[in-house]
Parts: structure tokens; sequence; C-alpha cells
């Protein structure tokens, strides 16, 4: 049985989804914080709104535990299993030389880079920056191995 070395550069880019992750929760205090979000207050959306951003920002750290997380990865939150996914890939990179995790892993990377950009487009500059960084990351990561 040959042994596969880990992958720095995937474990760097797993560590991004839990700096992401930690970034969503502060920033949902912010955003939360302002007036027209609190106009709304009581209504449907706030509540979805605000439940759902505090739900999606630990889920991100979930799944970095690869024996929980290959048995979940088809059926959990997208960021929890793109960060257990990556995490998986940063133990064995030669995961990635099949064709479904490359696609995964190209899906993923597709989805960090529109979230940039819809950053960057509606001024949110400083996610646009850590966002687009950790697309960046991930790209080299995947497409290098």
């Amino acid at each position: 049985m040959s042994s596969v070395a880990p992958s720095r550069s995937l474990q760097a880019s797993a560590l991004t989804f839990v700096i992401l992750s930690i970034g969503h929760t502060v920033q949902g205090r912010q955003w939360t914080a302002e007036k027209v979000f609190r106009n709304i207050k009581g209504s449907r959306p706030w509540a979805c709104g605000t439940v759902g951003w505090f739900q999606a920002s630990p889920s991100s750290c979930w799944g970095l535990d690869p024996a929980l997380a290959s048995n979940r990865l088809s059926n959990t939150v997208l960021s929890r299993d793109i960060t257990a996914a990556v995490l998986i890939w940063s133990k064995n990179p030669a995961a990635l030389q099949d064709p479904l995790n490359k696609a995964l892993a190209t899906i993923a990377n597709a989805i960090l880079w529109a979230s940039s950009a819809w950053y960057a487009k509606t001024g949110v500059n400083d996610n646009a920056v850590l966002v687009g960084l950790s697309a960046a990351l991930q790209a080299y990561s995947v497409f290098s191995n």
C-alpha cells in the first residue's frame, strides 16, 4: 500500500474556509445591527436572514473530522461539505485525480469566485478580497495536484 503525502496547500485551503466561517459570523453581527435591517425586525425575512446567517457560519467548520465527513458529503450544507472535502483531499491529494472529486472542486472554486465577484459588485470589498484570496489558494491547490 503506497502512502500519499498530505498537501500543505490543500490544508491551507481548508483553513481558509474556517477563517471565512469566523468572518461570516463577525460580519453577521455588523449587518444585523444596521438601521435598515432593524426596521424589519420581527418579520419573516428578518428571522430567516438572521438565523440563516448565523447557522451557516459555523457549519463551514463542522466538516473538519474526515471520518465523519466522508459519510455525509452528499447530504449536508454546501459550505460544510466543501470544508470537509478539501480537508479529505489535503490528506489524500490523489483523490483529486477522480473526475467526480475534480468536478466538485471546480464547482466549489467557481462558487468562491462568484461570491468574491458579487461582494465586489455590491461594494463589500473586504469580503471580496478575502473570498478571492481563498478562491485563488483553492484553485492553485486543486489544479496543481
